[in-house]
C-alpha cells in the first residue's frame, strides 16, 4: 500500500496540517480499517485481472538547457539538471485461488478493525471536543 501512497504524501501532509485535533485522532484509530479496504480492493483488482500490478517508483535526471545571464544578458548556456520520478507498473503472476483466501482473510478481519474504528472514534469525541 506504501507505493500508492508516497506520492501522495505532500498533500496528505497538508490536509493533516489542517484537520482538527479529533480528526487526526479518529483518522489514526481508523488506520486499520482503511488498510484493510485498501488491500481488498487491491486483491478484488488482482482476482478480477488474474494477475498483480507491482509499482516501482524510479527516479531519474534530466538535463535542461539553462542560459548564464550577466549583466542583464544571456552570455551562454550550461546544463541544469533536475530528478523527476516515474512509475513503473509491471504485471506479476498470482496463484488466483490464495489470492481468493488472502480476500476472505481480509474480509473476516474487517468487521473487527471496524468495531476498533467506531471505539477508537467514540473515544476521540470525549478526548477532544468540539
Amino acid at each position: 500500500m506504501s507505493r500508492f501512497i508516497l506520492p501522495l504524501l505532500p498533500a496528505l501532509a497538508l490536509l493533516a496540517a489542517c484537520a482538527t485535533p479529533q480528526e487526526r485522532c479518529i483518522r489514526q484509530g481508523a488506520g486499520e480499517q482503511t488498510r484493510l479496504v485498501s488491500e481488498i480492493k487491491e486483491t478484488e483488482g488482482n482476482i478480477a485481472r488474474g494477475y498483480a500490478i507491482h509499482r516501482q517508483t524510479l527516479p531519474e535526471t534530466v538535463f535542461y538547457r539553462c542560459r548564464r545571464i550577466h549583466d542583464g544578458k544571456v552570455v551562454g548556456y550550461y546544463p541544469c539538471p533536475e530528478t523527476i520520478y516515474r512509475t513503473i507498473e509491471t504485471p506479476v503472476p498470482i496463484d488466483v485461488a490464495e489470492e481468493r483466501r488472502k480476500l476472505r482473510g481480509l474480509q473476516d478481519a474487517l468487521p473487527g478493525a471496524q468495531n476498533r474504528a467506531a471505539e477508537a472514534a467514540a473515544q476521540c469525541r470525549l478526548q477532544f471536543p468540539e
